[in-house]
């Protein structure tokens, strides 16, 4: 069993966060390989054991590793 990830992009207004999209990697890894691309892709840890994230002024994009 491997891993993908589920991307999911949230557009910032104000004080909230609205869900624009999400998208899931049509592919499965090892779940070191999938965490060394969102490294590569300059996300970072969030502290959750699956979670990862980058932000701009007006996007978050969220990518979580998950089981297929």
């Amino acid at each position: 069993m491997g891993y993908s990830i589920l991307f999911s992009y949230y557009e910032i207004v104000g004080d909230e966060a609205h869900l624009i999209d999400e998208y899931k990697l049509p592919y499965e890894e090892r779940k070191e390989s999938l965490e060394t691309l969102l490294s590569q892709q300059n996300y970072e840890f969030i502290g959750n054991v699956d979670l990862w994230g980058i932000r701009t002024n007006s996007f978050i994009s969220i990518a979580e590793i998950v089981k297929d």
